[in-house]
């Protein structure tokens, strides 16, 4: 982008703040729908029939979405947010929708989908409003963007460096937007949504101060980015073969919705997004042995699969998250030495990482994740996945 002069910078600065502020508002009004919609569609039961039969109706009424046009993943939503001025509103709401769906249905996604979506509306209601320029406008949909994803993830710059990678606002004008994001979607959390959703509890750490933890770190970090590694590979060649025997845009995501059912009813741990799972992962992961565990994060991984190639949008990184701690945990079953933190957040790291192909934006998200403390495991299992990520097929945000 060309210099601007100061004027210019204060201008947008005040654009993209409001803007990152009622994103992250809008973020968490949408993170409160869906949390009440699964609370809705679960309070009836979790046994392995009904879940079974939940992730069919999913399937089905994702199915209509996408008959009506619901198409988009988050990568093409953050593409969509540089132009919003040309937002297709209808097919924004049908994109919405159907993120809401997949996350009320237990689908092994995050919420991203839904909240760009939302996001998507505002900014291009915003700019149609303000009447601006399509410089300023690609520049309002970046804003939203880096707003609404720096109040989830709760880390601004993690939300702004993973929101886009090439932005047409200066970086700063994005770092304000995630921290008025974060605002925005903290003032509303704190209204609407029932306890703290980033924060992932650890056993309590202290660093040892001699660098012994960051070499504890590596084997449950290459864990870690392999189920990462395994994500991205699996990823292209199930939507392949998706393409290939259901083309049909509607059947796709019922057939989805039965194999990811068929899977979820056997170990019902695989459901949601993995985020708010990790602790009852924790709990029986110190009787388990390493292979179940690196079982458990492959599956997690496998459902993960079943919902994105199939037209249940949503994001891969908490899914990713989780997978990488069970991988990070098997490492426990045979090294005991290792404090389970490290371990952890490692694989954690590792796996995130790996499927963000972006390290820097995963240690700023992991940061905001787990304590501080872990910031070398951290920065370990970030150079293991992103070293995993260079032979393995581009990853996509979804």
């Amino acid at each position: 982008m060309t210099s601007l002069s100061k004027t210019q910078m204060i201008r947008l600065g005040l654009l993209a703040g409001g803007v990152g502020l009622l994103a992250g508002v809008a973020a968490a009004v949408m993170l409160w729908s869906m949390q009440r919609a699964s609370a809705l569609v679960w309070s009836v039961g979790d046994s392995s029939w009904y879940i079974l039969a939940v992730a069919m109706a999913g399937g089905v009424l994702i199915g209509v979405t996408r008959h009506f046009g619901a198409t988009d993943s988050v990568d093409e939503q953050i593409a969509a947010l540089r132009d919003p001025i040309h937002i297709h509103r209808r097919k924004a709401l049908l994109v919405g929708l159907a993120a809401v769906i997949a996350v009320a249905f237990g689908g092994a996604v995050g919420p991203e989908a839904g909240l760009l979506a939302v996001v998507a509306e505002l900014t291009a209601a915003i700019a149609i409003f303000l009447r601006r320029s399509h410089a300023d406008a690609r520049i309002i949909g970046e804003a939203g963007a880096a707003g609404a994803l720096s109040g989830f993830y709760g880390s601004p710059l993690g939300g702004a460096a993973y929101a886009d990678d090439k932005p047409e606002a200066p970086r700063a004008l994005l770092l304000l937007a995630g921290l008025c994001g974060l605002l925005g979607f903290l003032l509303a959390g704190r209204l609407l949504l029932a306890g703290g959703f980033h924060r992932i509890a650890l056993p309590d750490y202290a660093q040892p101060g001699d660098g012994s933890d960051l070499l504890l770190a590596v084997v449950p970090a290459l864990l870690g980015a392999a189920v990462g590694v395994a994500f991205l590979f699996a990823l292209p060649a199930m939507k392949g073969l998706v393409q290939r025997f259901v083309p049909q845009a509607f059947w796709q995501p019922v057939v989805g919705g039965v194999a990811f059912g068929l899977l979820a009813a056997l170990l019902p741990i695989l459901r949601f997004s993995g985020h708010h799972e990790i602790g009852t992962m924790l709990e029986w992961a110190a009787a388990a042995g390493m292979a179940t565990l690196l079982l458990l994060g492959l599956l997690k991984v496998l459902a993960a699969v079943l919902c994105l190639s199939t037209g249940w949008l949503g994001g891969a990184i908490f899914p990713l998250i989780f997978s990488g701690a069970a991988a990070g945990a098997s490492v426990l079953a045979v090294a005991p030495g290792i404090h389970p933190s490290v371990a952890i957040a490692a694989g954690m790291s590792g796996a995130a990482t790996a499927g963000l192909g972006r390290p820097i934006a995963a240690v700023l998200i992991m940061l905001f994740v787990v304590d501080s403390s872990l910031f070398g495991p951290i920065c370990v299992g970030a150079l293991c996945g992103y070293a995993g990520s260079l032979i393995a097929p581009k990853p996509e945000a979804h």
